[in-house]
């Protein structure tokens, strides 16, 4: 026998023996794995984003003191939602008083809680330095609480004891 003779021989072999083993049977997995569909409708999380998407001017802002009296502030701004969590704010302190107090200028992700009408900021960062205190009113810690309506997208800026801190309006 030749060394041709002897592979071919040895191939048939293993061949013959891998058909002769039985294999693994395909058997249902034991319990299905749960999914549902992404949901589309009214006050869904998916309507709340496309509702946000866009860039919005700023036509209002306002702080709110510890009594809950609203001072307005003279600013002006932009905010743009891509619909993928990614939000720019870049707004300008026109108010002298405030001007170096206070600052609306930073992007980052976003978390939508469209059940409740919040959304908090996951990674938000400003280009421009903050002092300590600068962004109290609307500072990253803040809960935002939204309502849309049309071309309008109103944000209350909650403290950690749910009193609002600043309202910002913004128009289509």
């Amino acid at each position: 026998m030749n060394h041709r003779s002897s592979a071919l021989i040895s191939t048939l072999v293993m061949a013959a023996a891998t058909l002769a083993t039985p294999g693994c049977a395909s058997a249902p997995r034991g319990r299905p794995i749960p999914t549902g569909g992404i949901e589309t409708g009214s006050g869904s999380l998916n309507e709340t984003r496309k509702a946000m998407e866009g860039t919005w001017k700023l036509a209002s802002l306002e702080v709110v003191d510890t009594k809950g009296g609203h001072r307005p502030v003279k600013a002006g701004g932009s905010l743009t939602y891509d619909g993928f969590g990614n939000m720019t704010v870049r707004g300008v302190i026109e108010d002298p008083a405030l001007r170096d107090t206070l600052v609306i200028d930073y992007t980052g992700r976003i978390t939508i809680d469209p059940a409740k009408h919040e959304f908090y900021p996951a990674d938000l960062a400003s280009e421009r330095p903050l002092e300590q205190g600068q962004a109290a009113a609307i500072s990253p810690d803040k809960v935002r609480r939204y309502e849309l309506s049309g071309n309008q997208f109103v944000v209350t800026y909650l403290d950690a004891s749910s009193k609002p801190t600043a309202v910002i309006k913004w128009q289509r």
